[in-house]
């Protein structure tokens, strides 16, 4: 699995959002630090929100907060909420010619599901907790 800049892009906003609480924060804000393009962002936001992982007010000092607790968001919610597949290889998809008729697909699907149970685990909380207090048990 190669994270895509989409996902890569969302969870650093996420991060950030999980950092100031229930505060709210513009676009703006989160694209200016940390380097990402405006108008992209909205568009991971729109998918976020659609997602119920973020919330948003609206006016001159709107912008966006977690809808959850930073330790009830993890990693596989914020892939999922922006479309990211966890597949490493075509194996799961008709894409594959060998689709259904191939032996190699028992490791794939085991180290997908790995993958999958492991993202599951990681939580936002741990991503910004102090690396001596961090959390996350794989």
């Amino acid at each position: 699995m190669k994270a895509t800049k989409k996902s890569q892009y969302a969870l650093r906003a996420m991060i950030i959002l999980s950092k100031k609480k229930k505060e709210i924060t513009s676009l703006r804000v989160i694209a200016d630090k940390e380097g990402i393009p405006a108008f992209y962002l909205e568009k991971v936001f729109s998918m976020l929100k659609k997602n119920n992982l973020v919330e948003s007010k609206r006016g001159v000092l709107g912008g966006y907060f977690l809808a959850r607790e930073p330790e009830k968001i993890t990693l596989k919610d914020i892939f999922n909420a922006v479309g990211e597949s966890v597949q490493i290889v075509d194996c799961f998809s008709s894409k594959c010619p060998k689709s259904g008729n191939c032996e190699a697909s028992k490791a794939w699907i085991k180290v997908n599901k790995k993958i999958e149970e492991t993202l599951s685990l990681i939580k936002l909380s741990d991503l910004i907790a102090g690396a001596e207090s961090a959390s996350i048990k794989i």
